[in-house]
């Protein structure tokens, strides 16, 4: 079945090359500045009476106004696939986006365009579901497949190449490498005695609190472990991180990590040696109650969790507790943690994050108030990243030359995504759109003034993703179900070894085609 969804995929390439000169046509779309761009038109098909599906995992192509510029550009009175109906689905993770798409997609009867994140589209190429766009962009006269190249990212552009093929099936407008987001002011009253550490109101303080952070305390994951150790040594009710998911990130703690995977196509030793410091860090990390945690215990994504973003979060027995840092990728500085900070008044005095049952005066004050800017954003032991939405095109879409037609909307028209970052300050994965943006940046003022587009940037470049497999979202997620139940304490959980031994007994059931004898339990 897999050799024959790929078989289609490079036949439904070669068909919409030869639907452009043969059967078919080229129409143009005109842009604003007058310029003109072609599309590949079947004249054999009546395009009003066709519909586009799309779906994707978030309701971004909406929001974001990219279904609506299609329909501009392609679908509206005059235009190539005039009269052409568009319908989009969002269904999120949480609500089983893949359980949905993947019966779908076998069935025959999947969207004609679909996203996934790069675990997921890693499975779609696999399963031989998307098309090679490669093939078409080199057919496509305004698309220069090299100069396109170049300008993407390169672990964006190398993680939608179909191994199988060596073409790219799949492709991103987004970057999303991570850091640690912390509280400057909160890092100085731990720290600030130590040698090195920055004087308050030193130039550019919060950047240079943070190059203090990333060369001493942020550097390795044992050094990440003593400072917890350190802050709660500081400060009974201060805590670094919410809990021990902040630090998952970290568990290869090298730049150049192993393969779940090795070259015999079996689970990999060498990974599994790996991660052994990180099991015994979050076992180290957790306590039952915050009071003997390094951490506030505060799940990910919990009401706790986020209010300790602003100034501190409660527990049951009326205690406070405050955090210094957040682990999180490029949209969760602005979607995430901006939303949930401590700002300041015309007066500079502190303004909390007011209530869910404030008044609206007083929310609509906070939201015109100013950020503290007592925020810093430091890279961690290792770079890493955190999401990201991938296009590509269904291997058995009736309609590859409007799907191709979406994604040059969305991927190759540069003014467009060019007014897209604008509108949404995110980082993007293409040099041309970022490059001036960086460099006339003027600073995150919740960063007291960080250009953290630069520092995204740089960590960007520091992401290989040649060791992804298609296993590595469920071989995490069974390793940590095990992890938690040894730091729980849970039944027959005394070691690093029962852990292992454990995890070892489900990769037999859920993945037997890559077990293999004598893996280490230590």
């Amino acid at each position: 079945m897999k050799n024959i969804k790929r078989l289609l995929a490079i036949m439904l390439a070669m068909m919409l090359v030869i639907t452009g000169c043969s059967n078919g046509s080229k129409g143009t779309e005109t842009k604003e500045d007058g310029t003109t761009q072609s599309v590949a038109v079947d004249s054999s098909k009546d395009y009003s009476k066709e519909k586009l599906v799309i779906w994707s995992f978030t309701d971004e192509l909406d929001t974001a106004g990219d279904i609506q510029h299609f329909k501009d550009m392609y679908t509206a009175p005059g235009k190539p696939f005039e009269g052409l109906e568009v319908e989009f689905v969002a269904v999120s993770i949480q609500d089983g986006y893949m359980d949905k798409i993947l019966p779908a997609l076998e069935s025959g009867n999947g969207p004609d365009v679909f996203t996934g994140e790069l675990d997921h589209i890693k499975q779609f190429i696999e399963a031989g579901y998307y098309a090679d766009i490669e093939s078409m962009m080199e057919s496509d006269p305004d698309v220069d497949l090299a100069a396109e190249k170049a300008d993407y990212k390169d672990y964006i552009w190398q993680s939608g190449i179909d191994p199988a093929t060596g073409k790219l099936a799949a492709l991103s407008w987004q970057v999303t490498p991570g850091a640690i987001f912390f509280k400057v002011d909160m890092a100085a009253q731990v720290w600030g005695n130590e040698p090195g550490f920055p004087a308050e109101g030193s130039a550019d303080y919060n950047t240079a609190v943070t190059n203090w952070m990333n060369e001493n305390k942020f550097n390795t994951v044992e050094n990440l472990l003593l400072a917890q150790k350190e802050v709660k040594a500081s400060n009974p009710s201060w805590r670094l991180f919410p809990d021990d998911q902040s630090v998952r990130h970290f568990a290869a703690g090298t730049n150049d990590p192993a393969k779940w995977i090795d070259e015999n196509g079996k689970l990999n030793p060498a990974k599994i040696k790996e991660q052994i410091p990180y099991i015994n860090m979050v076992k180290e990390m957790y306590g039952e109650t915050i009071q003997d945690s390094l951490t506030a215990n505060a799940a990910e994504w919990s009401g706790p969790w986020y209010d300790a973003m602003d100034k501190d979060l409660t527990d049951a027995e009326g205690k406070t507790w405050e955090v210094m840092a957040y682990s999180m990728p490029t949209w969760g500085l602005k979607y995430i943690i901006e939303p949930n900070m401590e700002k300041v008044d015309a007066n500079g005095n502190t303004f909390p994050k007011p209530a869910e049952d404030a008044d609206q005066a007083t929310k609509d004050a906070y939201a015109a108030a100013a950020f503290k800017g007592n925020w810093g954003m430091a890279s961690g032991p290792n770079s890493y990243f955190w999401g990201g939405t991938y296009l590509g095109i269904n291997a058995e879409s009736k309609l590859p030359e409007v799907a191709f037609g979406f994604l040059k909307s969305m991927l190759f028209d540069k003014e467009r995504l060019a007014e897209r970052q604008a509108a949404d300050g995110d980082m993007y994965s293409v040099e041309s759109v970022m490059a001036p943006v960086i460099a006339n940046y003027e600073g995150r003022q919740s960063l007291g003034g960080m250009n953290h587009l630069k520092v995204f940037n740089e960590e960007a470049a520091k992401i290989d993703l040649s060791n992804v497999t298609i296993y590595d979202r469920g071989l995490n997620d069974m390793l940590g179900l095990h992890i938690t139940n040894y730091k729980q304490g849970a039944d027959g959980y005394s070691s690093v070894a029962d852990v292992l031994t454990a995890f070892y007994k489900d990769v037999q059931v859920t993945y037997p085609e890559i077990y293999v004898e004598g893996l280490p339990t230590n």
